[in-house]
């Protein structure tokens, strides 16, 4: 019986580390989405609710962003002062009337800042791109935790994004 080369043994121990290595990237990206998004059926009135509940902790405050009934920016209110808390996270919650589901998510600052050339992401099927409305990370960490977007389109869908 022929011996097997040891080459063939350190290709497959790489190989076989290569696909470990994919299935834990997997697991740990399954796991992120899992603990930091959240979908529920609910119906208008609980979601009416929820984002009364949130709008309420930032009564005294415009959006930084105002958009108009087409999703279009019309300006930033960046009339506010520079806050010394830096805000942990971004959180986004978003409702569409005709699937009867709120969507949450929460995005910690560290991923944020890690994402090179503007910070978009999806959530679905609509991407919230911060260059879009004319924002940084650097300017949301700047104002702290503050209300970023409330808005409401015609079709009653409803988008409400702030930092804490």
């Amino acid at each position: 019986m022929a011996k097997v080369k040891t080459w063939v043994w350190i290709v497959a121990g790489v190989v076989g580390l290569g696909i470990l290595g994919i299935v834990a990237m997997a697991a740990v990206g399954l796991w992120f989405v899992r603990s930091h998004v959240d979908v529920r059926q609910t119906t208008v009135t609980a979601a009416s609710s929820d984002f009364d509940a949130v709008r309420a902790r930032f009564a005294s405050q415009k959006p930084l962003i105002e958009l108009d009934d087409h999703g279009e920016f019309i300006r930033a209110n960046t009339d506010r002062p520079v806050s010394a808390v830096r805000p942990e996270s971004l959180n986004v919650m978003a409702f569409d009337p005709n699937d009867d589901k709120v969507v949450r998510m929460d995005l910690p600052f560290w991923l944020l800042r890690l994402k090179q050339g503007g910070t978009r992401f999806s959530m679905g099927g609509d991407d919230v791109d911060l260059a879009k409305l004319r924002l940084t990370v650097e300017d949301l960490e700047r104002f702290g935790p503050t209300l970023i977007l409330d808005h409401k389109d015609h079709n009653g869908a409803r988008v409400l994004v702030w930092s804490q």
